[in-house]
């Protein structure tokens, strides 16, 4: 789906109300919308202020009261650390398309970061990796025993704060590690999320990003609430239907629309639980709003009711459960925006752009499910040194070839023990090949080993690296201009995905 949207082709197009590039159709369905500005703009003015966000984010939304302003959202899961670093890349491209808009368009254009405080799966956000020291990759996680509840009511726990602690240990030791410590460290007084915000808005609100935490905003959000629960009927059809479009067309449907579409609320225990009986909490959800939430389905209706987005900044997996909602927006009678794909990068020091050199391999190569790291070491092995070990398994297999009919002869149970003897000769033949490879390669500063360590640094656990080391690693290899470089790599309507080089720890 999502590679079928950003090339043009297939029937992905037809899922979505506008192509990638479709920015001034997207902004003149904006201007007839009637958006809850001076409500919103207060609400996100107190909780941007309260985080010693930048004038420049002020500015932002005070300009947003504004009914000639318009804003590009993007938005993520208050991730460990950040989460994994697609994060920044999806902020970055936030800032940049906006940007690239108010140049186009004519008009001014406000970076939003959607903050998912009210997402609930506690797995998705409590842990983060490293390469550490040795080359292998490893993971750090905390435990809150409150999970099930939504990440809002997440405090600064021990946990917490061991983790961060013992990533920071864990580390490899350079320079640059005191980078990470003064961005990312926390601040008395406040929880999890506010932690994440400070961090976003501390590298970014003086280039304009505003924060948006959605439990802030659940009074102007309540009348959203309200119309969930009276078309709860009609949006399960929709989705349903949606769902079979999408299969007839070739592509899996990204969500279930049995269980996509519903708004939460809490239980007793104040863990967060799907509604049940819509009908049941209309009254309820216009008195008490802040009991309630959308799942996956429904928060981007509701982010484009509060805000007058002309683009939402999308991963490839938010792209193909939004191609489930054209209906949705439709029955909301809300124009859906333009749907705009993150920023996609690998990055590797040069050193390890030097070593794939050396190993006479690629970045791609590395990146793909069928690269074989055995085949690559055998590949360097001069060619005279694997040629007479073939020729010393031809000269092996051959030589036990006329011992078949003598010892058949002699006991036809004897066959056995001579294929057993036949292949235990040539797999220590093979043994004795690798060992030969290994060690000439040794002499070269090649070997299986730092393969693999390359391989964890760009490749770690089977996973693009962009989904998998959030930033604080990146800033302790490449320093604390990392983010800001980034700004400058590639156009931002380019959709292919970068490999960038840059020099590496100390460097």
């Amino acid at each position: 789906m999502y590679l079928d949207y950003i090339s043009g082709q297939g029937m992905a197009a037809s899922f979505f109300s506008h192509l990638p590039s479709g920015f001034a159709a997207a902004l003149t369905a904006r201007r007839e919308v009637d958006y809850p500005r001076e409500e919103v703009c207060s609400l996100l003015e107190t909780y941007n202020a309260r985080l010693q966000a930048d004038p420049v984010a002020l500015e932002n939304i005070a300009a947003l009261r504004q009914q000639s302003v318009f804003c590009v959202t993007g938005g993520q899961q208050a991730g460990f650390l950040g989460g994994p670093v697609y994060t920044l890349y999806k902020i970055i491209t936030t800032i940049r398309l906006a940007e690239l808009l108010e140049r186009e368009l004519h008009v001014k254009v406000v970076p939003l970061f959607w903050l998912a405080s009210e997402d609930h799966d506690f797995t998705e956000i409590n842990r983060a990796y490293l390469l550490k020291q040795d080359g292998e990759v490893g993971v750090v996680s905390f435990a809150w025993e409150e999970q099930g509840r939504p990440i809002s009511d997440l405090p600064l726990t021990k946990e917490v704060l061991r983790g961060y602690q013992t990533y920071l240990d864990t580390l490899p030791a350079i320079a640059n590690c005191s980078s990470v410590k003064r961005l990312f460290a926390p601040q008395p007084g406040e929880n999890y999320c506010a932690w994440h915000a400070r961090i976003w808005l501390r590298l970014f609100s003086s280039r304009g990003l505003v924060i948006v935490d959605p439990s802030v905003l659940c009074s102007p959000a309540s009348t959203f609430f309200r119309t969930v629960l009276e078309k709860q009927e009609a949006i399960g059809q929709h989705l349903r239907e949606a769902a079979t479009s999408l299969s007839d067309a070739g592509y899996e449907p990204a969500l279930s629309p049995d269980r996509a579409g519903r708004l939460f609320t809490r239980d007793a225990d104040g863990r967060r639980v799907r509604v049940k009986s819509p009908f049941d909490h209309l009254t309820e959800v216009i008195e008490h709003p802040e009991r309630y939430s959308t799942d996956a389905a429904l928060r981007p209706l509701l982010s484009d009711t509060l805000l007058p987005s002309v683009a939402n900044v999308l991963g490839p997996g938010e792209t193909a459960y939004h191609a489930m909602l054209k209906p949705l927006y439709q029955l909301f009678r809300l124009p859906q925006p333009v749907l705009f794909p993150r920023k996609s990068y690998t990055v590797l020091a040069q050193e390890e752009a030097d070593l794939i050199t050396r190993y006479g391999t690629s970045v791609a190569a590395i990146l793909s499910a069928t690269f074989n790291a055995r085949q690559v070491l055998r590949e360097l092995a001069p060619k005279e040194l694997k040629s007479r070990f073939s020729a010393a398994r031809e000269t092996t297999a051959q030589a036990f070839v006329p011992l078949r009919a003598l010892l058949e002869e002699i006991d036809p149970g004897l066959e056995k023990r001579r294929e057993k003897a036949r292949t235990s000769s040539l797999y220590n033949i093979d043994q004795l090949e690798n060992r030969a490879i290994r060690a000439e390669l040794a002499k070269r500063g090649l070997g299986a080993r730092k393969l693999q360590q390359l391989c964890n640094a760009l490749f770690p656990r089977g996973r693009p690296q962009e989904r998998v080391f959030p930033l604080p690693y990146f800033i302790n290899r490449y320093g604390s201009e990392f983010v800001n470089r980034l700004f400058s790599m590639g156009r931002v309507d380019d959709f292919s995905h970068h490999v960038i080089t840059l020099e590496g720890e100390n460097g």
